[in-house]
């Protein structure tokens, strides 16, 4: 059992965040840089081999629904925008009260030091993301009419190999995954920036998204508290995995597997996580207004009414849809509406767009920790509606 423990994920990786933070002064450049390309490396294979387990998981999941799965994209996409909404609103409700009564000033971020990767080596993009969702979504549709077993037999044969790549390749490479990134944030000096120059809204952006998705998770729960407990510390490995990475996509397989812990029915997790990874954003939906609304503070602008957030966070559910899985691509997204709908100027584009990149760790951890929420509001959501 304590061979099990030690050679644990969630073990390996706090070993290795520690081992950087006392040590990682002392290693070698050229070692740091292998480190880092080594972790590209590894994001990279899991970036390609996601496609697959997109498309596997989700046609098994709507396959084994058969005629169920047009109630559950019916259910799925209302869902998503109503989460979505509440958590722009939660975060304006919550946040407007802190920023303003405080005196903020967002002042220029430089970075003396940048870790470059030994080398680069990138996989070709065969099939996007999007594309293996849609094309799953297509044939599980398809096969609700003609009823064809060898669909329904593809479906369950990809679902088996896609746990495979899941067990022996994914979770076997996260440990080098994430130490290069540990390795980087160090040499970089980006956590001692936020700690030290934007401790007061990165708190504020933490404490509100953790919180808010927690307090959620334990109504699911019915306010059991252990039960609830025992939910999120099952997503701590996938959130960790979302904080160094930066990347909500690196951090699905092992939100899948967390998921399945939680619900009931495991088959639901494969789909719903996989489909809702680049829309359902609820640390961006902290993120987002709560460092806008610094910067119109820090600028001496007009703070946005309730009516006029109302406008903005309509849009910015719509943007959801648009978001790109890069490192700051949700601030990219909703840059426009910041312009056209608070007066931002170029330079308070290129501020906002860099505070959020400084932040994109805790956002992209809290994405992930909404995911694992999200998989258990669906479930609640879709036994409600098939019972009636």
């Amino acid at each position: 059992m304590r061979f099990k423990f030690l050679t644990s994920i969630p073990f390996l990786l706090m070993t290795m965040v520690l081992i950087v933070v006392f040590f990682g002064n002392y290693f070698p450049l050229p070692f740091k840089e292998v480190a880092l390309a080594v972790s590209m490396l590894c994001k990279e294979l899991i970036i390609f081999l996601l496609p697959l387990i997109i498309f596997s998981f989700v046609l098994y999941g709507l396959t084994e629904l058969q005629s169920e799965s047009f109630r559950v994209v019916a259910i799925l996409i209302p869902l998503v925008c109503l989460s979505n909404f509440a958590g722009f609103w939660t975060s304006y409700l919550l946040a407007t009260p802190v920023l303003s009564n405080s005196s903020l000033k967002i002042t220029e971020i430089s970075r003396d030091n940048i870790l470059n990767p030994a080398f680069v080596i990138q996989f070709p993009t065969i099939v996007k993301n999007d594309w293996a969702l849609l094309s799953a979504i297509i044939i599980a549709f398809f096969n609700n009419f003609i009823k064809s077993p060898y669909i329904t037999l593809f479906g369950k044969v990809a679902s088996v190999f896609a746990n495979i790549l899941l067990k022996r390749v994914v979770c076997r490479i996260l440990p080098f995954f994430i130490f290069g990134f540990v390795i980087k944030m160090q040499y970089e000096g980006c956590l001692t920036l936020i700690i030290k120059d934007y401790s007061v809204i990165l708190c504020l952006v933490a404490v509100l998204a953790y919180g808010y998705i927690a307090f959620v998770s334990l109504a699911l729960c019915k306010f059991n508290v252990r039960e609830a407990f025992t939910k999120c510390k099952n997503l701590v490995e996938s959130v960790f995995i979302g904080l160094v990475s930066m990347s909500s996509a690196a951090a699905i397989p092992s939100t899948i597997t967390a998921s399945e812990k939680n619900l009931e029915d495991p088959k639901i997790a494969r789909f719903v996580v996989p489909a809702v990874a680049n829309m359902h954003l609820l640390g961006d939906c902290f993120a987002i207004p709560i460092i806008a609304c610094a910067m119109i503070i820090s600028f001496g602008m007009h703070y946005p009414t309730p009516s006029e957030y109302l406008i903005i966070s309509i849009k910015g559910v719509i943007a959801k849809f648009a978001a790109a899985g890069i490192p700051g691509g949700s601030a990219l997204v909703f840059a426009p509406i910041l312009i056209d709908n608070c007066g931002f100027s170029t330079e308070m584009v290129t501020a906002f767009i860099t505070v959020y990149l400084l932040f994109d760790p805790i956002a992209t951890s809290s994405n992930v920790f909404g995911h694992g929420m999200f998989a258990m509001l669906f479930e609640k959501v879709y036994k409600l509606v098939k019972r009636h």
